[in-house]
């Protein structure tokens, strides 16, 4: 229970460097990975980028620290306190 109110109290930041190099804090969990989607959940709710040739180069779960190389052409929040518009949908 400690280690999910610590994780909850994490700065979270994206940092995007020429859409190829992006380094991301506050990450709490990876829920899916391919070359063309990374789904994140963050402190601020889920996080979805999209793109090509994508790759996690660094991964940190302790730290919540992620790096993920390739070229972005999509970044997108979903709510954090209901589950975005789907999760909404589906009650």
């Amino acid at each position: 229970m400690m280690t999910d109110l610590k994780k909850d109290n994490r700065q979270h930041t994206i940092e995007l460097e020429d859409r190829s190099k992006m380094i991301i804090t506050g990450v709490n969990d990876v829920s899916e990975f391919s070359e063309s989607q990374v789904k994140l959940k963050t402190n601020m709710g889920g996080l979805t980028v999209k793109g090509s040739n994508l790759s996690i180069t660094r991964l940190n779960t302790p730290d919540g620290d992620v790096e993920i190389n390739g070229s972005v052409d999509f970044i997108q929040y979903q709510n954090k306190q209901n589950g975005g518009f789907l999760a909404r949908l589906l009650k």
